[in-house]
């Protein structure tokens, strides 16, 4: 594995590590647990648009290509500025 390689998955680990000990902390407060799941489920895909977006890393940032086309689905935009509008996720 390439040091590139190693340096993504510490930060996916980081994530995990993360939304894991963030939704541990807050896991009586839900009377749901499909709320748990979306709220654990947003957690985790914010947290990796922003490693695609680059945020979490200055040295990783990634480019999500349609095959069809050929055309860069995340240029000029930042996908985890959208997860609010498509994801499910409570107030808690």
């Amino acid at each position: 594995m390439t040091s590139e390689q190693e340096l993504f998955w510490k930060e996916i680990k980081q994530i995990q590590d993360f939304v894991v000990n963030v939704s541990l902390s807050k896991v009586s407060k839900y009377n749901d647990v499909s709320m748990l799941l979306n709220d654990v489920t947003y957690e985790t895909i914010y947290k990796l648009m922003e490693l695609i977006d680059g945020l979490r890393n200055n040295n990783i940032r990634g480019e999500i290509i349609s095959l069809p086309s050929g055309n860069n689905i995340n240029s000029n935009i930042e996908l985890h500025d959208y997860c609010e509008e498509y994801l499910k996720h409570s107030d808690i």
